[in-house]
């Protein structure tokens, strides 16, 4: 069933698209008609060129007056303090074209000039230096330029996400050397660095102005619900590797940080209005405004709305069909009800005030909400309905020193898994308090050291800690130190050091870093660096207590979903070494099922007979074998395919500990011959402790298919006994053939559901992996530049680890992206062309098991300042412009083409 939302903006017979392309040639062309060109008059304009990184002023920039976006009516030169001036210039409306050598081009539209003498005050211009080293927060919580940092920096920058039509900040990393992107709809996407991707995934650690960006408790990086729009976003830090030293837990793999822009620099106004294919409609902006010279503040938001891909689950369709069967109201049944139009709303506001020269506070807060949206999740897919996530955060920055504290809320509204119908509740939270101070001892000493304190609050109503509810928190509270030396002016050395303690772990965790940072030339930079980091095991590793619907025959096993508890679990043996098992069907004279019995299910023949009766099939008159004529084996559930897979033993799970990653690094990062950019990074992993996704860890019992098979034989004819021995005992890896499970193989220390079927994560040994990353610019000309990416790892798939589960890193050995960049700054044109490449994987995450296949998309985009309107701007993203359908992970629907339109208007 497709359950249809009323939306805020119904389509008309118009479309989207013709909807909003014509409201904003409208608005444009009433609200925004250039004021005609007159005479020459007695009028000027006048103003001043700084760097956009030091503030000093910059002298020779040619500034040219321009009119109908291309033709020059008059020109000036900066002189040595950046002052410029044009006299006698013509009233109207025009653009500023400022240019100089070592400089990007800026433009400035909308200048309008009368009688009156006309200042457009301080302009920063961009050198091209900065564009290809610029300033960095990320790798060290600090500013340093990127070819400084310890650690590889990649950035994307405010240019470049003007330029780009996009329904989440992920559509602007695709081409970032290192990340793999999986899109499973319009706004779902799974982000991660390196590899050890899963679905649900919290693997990347993601900041919003230095906040963590995560769904608290359930540490699921949600991008669709970061309320960050395109207007307010600064920047965008990637950092690859380990950052565990500075940031603490959960930085295995790298880091992503989404910097928005200060009301007290950037004041101004922006809306935009997207539309495009799929009914996808958007609507976002952003007012800034300084009250003073002290005070500003902020506000943004977006709407989005669009018809999802469609896919269907094959599990889902049956326990759907069986349920209405069965009397349940096909307008209510919650089963199989997947909603596949698509809504978000999001808001955020921020108030910055300059307390002094050297000192500022910030206060802001957000929200944004999905009102639907399919989300896959290791127990199948999630139906996201009114899931809102909100924040409040202050921050203070005297100098040095920086404090913080902030508060992530989540409610997941009417939220509910698909597979089951069963309601989700998270009401969960992350409180933070962070407290950081530089100081240095001369020009070349520098320490930078900090505290963390973090406080995980499920509150799930039941649902998803289940008997966990009322002993779920975590507190972790960690140090850190970081020493910055100059050994020479070419050479850093870094070292760092971090101590974090788990309230439910009882081992704290050290995460030593180490780096050399040569910089041979200006514009060079080489490192070998030393990480050890660590993942500690998350909320749902530890309480998670769900059930989760498999259909067994309508037999009375549950499948459970469940966390590892602080003494792990075990299983017992009998003097033969054998595990025990536990049944429902276990008779109270025997001990009911609560009881652990050896693992010999002849001794429930009599279960047998009976469901065989009720099926049209008589054997009463068979009597009963023993265990030394028909022998009993165990299989594992395996929840993608419903089948059940042969194991020949069970392991105990100790308890779960951190997850440490201790990699080595070597990279180098310059400007060659002031043309080509280049960054090329080599990196060997080692990952102890290794934390698995969803496993099964108690195997159901059977009668064994052979011996039955010979047992009936004595009293059928063999083809008799054969169809009776495979209904019976079943085919194992055939769905169609799941045969009838007699008991399971369960831990000794199961309370309240002796006898269910559990997922659960573990702790495997050791996991290597080397890998590099390779990205490069070259600028054939000022306006014209070719890009390309290349990522490898050694290998994605780890065959049975410690004997019991393959490991797999859910993504590709290989990826490549190569983009052809044309950006004209005079005319306001920029075009793209982008060419991405992912190899195909094999994927194990949950019960999403298979395998992806390669695949090669085209994508284009194109930017326009419209020379006619003030500051208007039109851009047109093409997303897979062949329509090539593919799938980027397993239960995802199939994606084609998308191509999206954006009218931009500043003020």
């Amino acid at each position: 069933m497709t359950v249809r939302r009323v939306r805020l903006f119904p389509p008309s017979r118009f479309g989207p698209l013709g909807r909003i392309l014509a409201a904003a040639a409208i608005a444009t062309l009433i609200a925004w008609l250039p004021t005609p060109s007159a005479a020459a008059g007695a009028g000027a304009v006048t103003g001043r060129i700084v760097d956009a990184e030091t503030g000093e002023p910059v002298s020779d920039v040619q500034v040219e007056l321009i009119a109908g976006g291309r033709n020059r009516v008059a020109s000036a030169i900066s002189d040595a303090q950046g002052q410029w001036v044009m006299t006698a210039a013509p009233t109207g409306s025009f653009s500023l074209v400022f240019s100089r050598l070592g400089y990007e081009i800026r433009r400035l539209d909308g200048i309008l000039l009368g009688a009156e003498p006309a200042d457009v005050g301080a302009v920063r211009l961009v050198s091209r230096a900065l564009r290809m080293n610029p300033i960095v927060v990320t790798p060290s919580r600090t500013e340093e330029k990127a070819l400084r940092a310890p650690a590889s920096t990649w950035v994307v920058s405010h240019r470049d996400i003007e330029a780009r039509p996009a329904t989440t900040a992920v559509d602007h990393v695709r081409s970032v050397p290192g990340m793999d992107v999986a899109s499973s709809g319009l706004t779902q996407n799974l982000l991660v660095a390196r590899g050890f991707n899963n679905v649900f995934s919290g693997t990347l650690f993601v900041l919003t102005d230095n906040r963590w960006a995560s769904v608290p408790s359930l540490r699921f990086n949600a991008y669709n619900m970061i309320p960050a729009t395109d207007e307010d976003i600064d920047h965008i830090e990637l950092v690859l590797g380990p950052g565990s030293a500075l940031y603490g837990p959960n930085v295995t793999n790298g880091a992503m940080h989404i910097i928005t822009r200060s009301p007290l620099a950037e004041p101004g106004t922006t809306f935009s209005a997207l539309a495009g294919e799929r009914e996808v409609a958007q609507v976002s902006g952003r007012h800034a405004r300084r009250i003073g010279r002290r005070v500003g503040f902020k506000v943004s938001g977006s709407y989005f709305r669009g018809r999802d891909w469609v896919t269907r689950d094959p599990f889902e369709e049956s326990a759907r069909t069986a349920a209405i069967a069965a009397g349940a109201d096909a307008d209510t049944l919650r089963i199989g009800a997947r909603d596949f139009d698509a809504e978000r709303f999001s808001g955020e506001g921020r108030l910055d005030v300059r307390l002094g020269e050297r000192t500022d506070l910030i206060a802001s807060g957000g929200f944004s909400q999905l009102g639907s949206s399919i989300e896959l999740t290791g127990i199948g897919a999630a139906q996201a309905r009114d899931w809102r996530y909100s924040y409040t955060q202050l921050r203070l920055r005297r100098g040095a020193l920086f404090a913080q504290g902030y508060v992530n809320f989540s409610d997941a509204g009417n939220t509910y898994l698909l597979r089951d119908g069963s309601r989700l509740r998270d009401n969960s939270l992350l409180y933070v308090g962070q407290v950081q101070h530089a100081a240095g001892l001369g020009e070349r000493q520098r320490f930078i050291y900090g505290i963390d304190l973090i406080r995980t609050v499920p509150r799930t109503g039941g649902t998803l800690t289940g008997r966990n509810e009322n002993d779920d928190d975590i507190t972790e509270l960690g140090g850190y130190l970081q020493s910055e030396t100059r050994l020479r002016p070419k050479l850093d050395f870094v070292t760092a050091a971090r101590l974090d303690h788990h309230s439910r772990v009882d081992e704290s965790v050290l995460s030593p870093r180490a780096a050399i940072v040569i910089r041979p030339a200006d514009g060079h930079s080489l490192r070998l660096t030393y990480n050890r980091a660590f993942n500690q095991p998350s909320s749902n590793s530890l309480f998670l207590d769900l059930r989760s619907a498999q259909d067994l025959g309508g037999l009375p096993f549950d499948v459970r979903v469940t966390g590892v508890p602080r003494d792990g679990f075990q299983f017992r043996r009998d003097v033969g070494g054998r595990p025990l098992m536990r049944s429902p069907f276990t008779p109270a004279g025997l001990g009911g099922p609560a009881q652990q019995l050896p693992l010999d299910a002849t001794v429930f023949w009599n279960v047998v007979v009976q469901i065989l009766q009720s099926r049209g099939t008589d054997i009463s008159a068979i009597p009963a074998p023993n265990g030394n004529q028909v022998g009993t084996v165990m299989r594992s559930l395996n929840a993608t395919t419903r089948a059940f897979d042969d194991v020949s033993d069970v392991a105990d799970f100790a308890p779960l500990r951190p997850q440490i990653d201790n990699t080595v690094e070597t990279g180098y990062k310059g400007l060659i011959a002031n043309r080509l950019s280049l960054g090329l990074d080599l990196y060997y992993s080692r990952v102890e402790n290794f934390t698995s996704p969803l496993l099964v860890a108690t195997p159901s019992v059977f009668l064994d298919r052979a011996s039955l098979e010979a047992y009936l034989s004595n009293y059928m004819s063999p083809v008799q006994a054969a169809q009776i021995a495979a209904a019976v005992s079943g085919i194992a890896g055939n769905p169609a053939a799941t045969g009838i499970p007699l008991g399971t193989v369960t831990p000794v220390n199961t309370v309240g559901d002796p006898y269910d079927i559990f997922f659960t994560y573990r702790n495997f040994g050791t996991v290597d992996l080397w890998g590099a990353d390779l990205g490069a610019t070259f600028l054939a000309t000022d306006q014209l530049s070719f890009t390309g990416t290349y990522s490898f790892v050694n290998r994605n798939l780890y065959r049975k680890r410690d004997g019991v589960a393959d490991i797999a890193l859910n993504a590709p050995m290989n990826k490549a992206t190569l983009s052809a960049n044309y950006r004209n700054a005079r005319m306001g044109l920029a075009v793209e062309l982008r060419g991405r490449y992912v190899d195909h994987f094999p994927m194990s995450s949950g019960v999403y098991v298979g395998a992806v296949a390669s695949y090669a998309l085209m994508d284009v985009n194109v930017s326009y300042a419209l020379p006619f309107a003030r500051r208007t701007e039109v851009a047109l993203a093409g997303t897979n412009v062949f329509d090539d359908r593919h799938r980027e992970l397993v239960g995802a629907p199939e994606l084609g083409r998308l191509v999206l339109v954006r009218v931009r208007q500043s003020f």
